[in-house]
């Protein structure tokens, strides 16, 4: 019964050279395996097509004879090196690698060091070719600051056209309202004219809101983000808008979905637009009471934050103008708010998406890239 076992383990030990060459074989990554002289002891097919060279021709050789010399690929030599000096393991960066034609590529490399019974046994590197995951990245990066450049040139004219209306309606509507104001006072209060005066005088107040809301909206800085965090500005802006809510009688089940994180932005810019989308989603509430939901969650490239209520909702005709300046739904209102909050979070680099369904509710997405959220 002994024997049989015996032969099957040496048959089995036999098979141990074809079964390692076909793993190395089968993955979709380059495996170079590097021993303490620096000689390449073990590769792959994928390793010499990803680098440019013969299929098996690196096994034997020394890793500096094929690459150190060549000037333009210091940053994938130093990953060698690095692993070496520091004996690293899971050292990961992606660098830039230039092939004996000339192809460039964009590699993503872990390079290990490896020891046993505390010797040098040599170092592994995991190479795998990310050039057109890479491209495509570039490619949506281009994309989006051409987006954010157009939509700054637009906002950047709006401001100036605003500037200019401002400018030259503010002297007249404070004229035409303290006109008003003098003759009412004057006149006695019976006369025909003073529900005239009176609306003459409501609808330059009226003017003179239009403008202070168009010169705060022309005079938004450039964001100049810092570390903050967000949870607790978020509930503090809640925690002010309960004096709102009261004001129009209304009960709102707040509910906050986040873990406290520090995020780089504009401390004020950011706390103003957040108010501004609670602010409008507790006017927008069906009835008296609703609720209004908070979610705070971090992104590869960045964080989202989604602010959803269960009011009345946007028809589907309203929805593309919503971001419009003076484009409101409200009996009162300067429609300001929604351009605010995209104008800020454009200050930051990100984008607002709105979701709407009339009668079921809005979903304010906030989308903030390329900072990296740190764990308070």
């Amino acid at each position: 019964m002994i024997k049989p076992v015996a032969k099957a383990a040496n048959g089995y030990a036999d098979m141990k050279p074809i079964i390692l060459n076909n793993i190395l074989e089968s993955i979709p990554v380059g495996l170079l395996v590097i021993n303490p002289d620096g000689e390449i002891v073990t590769s792959n097919d994928a390793a010499s097509e990803i680098l440019g060279y013969s299929c098996r021709m690196f096994e034997g050789k020394g890793w500096g004879d094929l690459f150190l010399e060549d000037s333009r690929n210091e940053a994938f030599n130093q990953v060698i090196l690095d692993v070496i000096q520091e004996r690293k393991v899971n050292l990961h960066r992606r660098v830039s690698y230039v092939q004996p034609n000339g192809n460039r590529l964009r590699l993503s490399i872990t390079g290990s060091f490896l020891h046993e019974d505390e010797q040098i046994a040599g170092i592994v590197l995991i190479l795998h070719d990310v050039t057109e995951l890479q491209m495509l990245h570039d490619r949506e990066k281009r994309v989006l600051k051409e987006k954010h450049r157009l939509e700054r040139e637009r906002a950047e004219g709006l401001m100036r056209l605003a500037m200019a209306i401002s400018h030259q309606i503010r002297n007249p509507i404070m004229s035409i309202g303290g006109f008003a104001k003098r003759t009412l006072d004057k006149i006695d209060q019976n006369a025909s004219v003073v529900p005239y005066l009176k609306n003459i005088l409501s609808d330059a107040e009226r003017l003179e809101t239009i403008v202070k809301v168009v010169n705060d909206y022309t005079q938004i800085t450039a964001a100049e983000p810092v570390n903050v965090s967000l949870s607790t500005m978020i509930e503090e802006e809640v925690s002010r808008l309960q004096t709102k809510t009261i004001e129009l009688s209304k009960r709102v089940d707040w509910s906050l979905n986040f873990s406290a994180v520090l995020f780089s932005v504009d401390p004020a810019l950011f706390r103003r637009a957040i108010y501004e989308v609670l602010l409008n989603a507790l006017e927008f509430l069906d009835g008296d009471e609703g609720s209004v939901r908070i979610f705070l969650s971090e992104e590869q490239n960045g964080l989202v934050m989604e602010i959803v209520d269960n009011g009345i909702g946007i028809s589907g005709k309203d929805l593309p103008y919503v971001f419009d300046p003076f484009f409101t739904t409200k009996a009162v209102g300067v429609g300001m708010g929604l351009s605010l909050v995209r104008r800020i979070i454009g200050e930051h680099g990100g984008e607002v998406r709105i979701d709407s369904k009339p009668g079921k509710g809005t979903s304010v997405i906030m989308k903030l890239p390329d900072h990296l959220p740190v764990a308070i």
